[in-house]
């Protein structure tokens, strides 16, 4: 937990965020990280802005800059398990949700690092623009899945990208990131670089992007997708999507790797191995804490070590301290 001072230093951010209209949003105190995070685990921030705007989001990292006080920006919360002490600050892209057509050219695609992937799908599926049907029932947002570079259905987020708006914390300038293929690989993005401390992962902030899309959705892969995605259970409990990468390359698929150690089931407090899906890690009465989670994890990355020379990567990140 945080000294006197620091407490000080929040009470006196709240009034000024509420105040100065430099900020645009709502701010609130001791807000569980549970409500925004898909494993439905973690503490509460002690502060936790949701910015109206790019603008007022960038006037927020300069205010906690500025006195000192660690903050970490939280998208969907679909990739992240945060700590059971929770964090100083919270900064949520969420109302940073817009969808566009460029009036330019309507086969380019503005988007908000808030915006959802159900948001973006529907204003394709009402626009008849095809590209993205890949990530239909796909949970985050948009900046989330370019961190990450998600990838799902044989479609990763940097295949349609064309720039990337962000926000360089070294000089607190916002820049325009155009795409270079040779930055991007399997879940690699160049906004994966030199992890800060305090829970913060990178110096660079996604603030929008711009995809292009090209005419014609495809409903039948669309709904093809939904419907894999259910059978696969991806929506039968709480969990932040796959546990563990992948590594194609060598022929090594996280979940029947885990399934072949007999880990189905397997649990550690209130967190288990999916029954049905061994790349999951689930929270399936809700009573899991974010260390279950984390204990899991590296116990069944010990255990499939042990059992098969295999050390696998975690596709969670987890934020704060365990």
């Amino acid at each position: 937990m945080a000294d006197t001072t620091d407490t000080v230093k929040i009470e006196n951010l709240l009034q000024f965020f509420s105040d100065d209209e430099a900020f645009r949003g709502s701010v609130k105190l001791s807000e569980p990280l549970s409500k925004h995070t898909t494993m439905n685990v973690g503490g509460s921030a002690r502060i936790f802005l949701e910015p109206n705007d790019s603008e007022s989001l960038v006037f927020a990292v300069r205010k906690f800059l500025e006195v000192k006080i660690s903050f970490f920006v939280l998208g969907g919360g679909s990739n992240v398990v945060i700590s059971d002490v929770g964090l100083d600050a919270v900064i949520s892209t969420r109302k940073l949700n817009e969808v566009t057509a460029d009036p330019s050219d309507a086969h380019v695609l503005g988007i908000g690092c808030g915006a959802s992937w159900g948001s973006v799908i529907s204003f394709c599926r009402k626009s008849n623009l095809g590209g993205f049907e890949g990530f239909t029932g796909l949970s985050g947002t948009c900046g989330g899945a370019l961190y990450m570079n998600a990838t799902c259905f044989g479609l990763s987020a940097a295949d349609n990208l064309v720039s990337v708006e962000y926000l360089d914390l070294s000089d607190m300038q916002i820049h325009v990131y155009e795409k270079n293929d040779s930055d991007w690989g399997y879940k690699k993005s160049p906004f994966q670089v030199n992890v800060l401390a305090d829970g913060m992962l990178s110096p660079f902030i996604i603030l929008s992007a711009k995809f292009r899309v090209h005419d014609g959705f495809d409903a039948d892969l669309s709904e093809k997708c939904i419907a894999s995605r259910k059978e696969k259970g991806h929506f039968r409990s709480p969990s932040s999507g796959s546990a563990f990468k992948n590594d194609a390359s060598n022929g090594i698929i996280a979940g029947k790797v885990i399934d072949e150690c007999a880990l189905k089931g397997f649990s550690v407090g209130g967190a288990q191995i999916a029954p049905w899906h061994g790349n999951f890690i689930i929270n399936p009465n809700r009573t899991a804490a974010a260390s279950d989670v984390r204990k899991l994890s590296e116990k069944v990355r010990e255990i499939v070590l042990e059992k098969t020379g295999i050390s696998l990567e975690s596709e969670i990140i987890f934020v704060g301290k365990f």
